[in-house]
């Protein structure tokens, strides 16, 4: 693949790209599987600088609570490579508060 897509600007977009590169859809498919490793670590690290601090997360402490565990547990984004998701759950630290849904209540 000579030309490497820009990232999404979402989460859930970013998600989806990471499953097409992974099944070898369209354009992906005469990648290699070191090729397709590659263009995804490059795409996270681009998603990671320019959307990550974007992340929109919750403000209500319950639904910050219910998608951190989906995301944690990797129900949402599960195409997402670890390193990303980690990112988005410290978006959440920083806007609820260190350690978690464990400690988010009692701050």
């Amino acid at each position: 693949m000579d030309q490497v897509p820009e990232p999404p600007p979402t989460a859930q977009e970013l998600d989806a790209l990471m499953q097409r590169i992974d099944a070898g859809e369209g354009s992906f498919a005469p990648l290699s599987d070191e090729q397709r490793s590659q263009l995804k670590a490059s795409l996270s690290e681009e998603w990671i600088a320019a959307f990550l601090d974007k992340y929109p997360v919750p403000m209500a402490l319950a639904a910050a609570i219910s998608e951190y565990r989906a995301i944690e547990a990797g129900a949402r984004y599960p195409n997402l490579p670890e390193n990303v998701r980690e990112d988005i759950l410290l978006e959440f630290n920083e806007h609820h508060g260190e350690g978690g849904p464990d400690h988010w209540s009692t701050v």
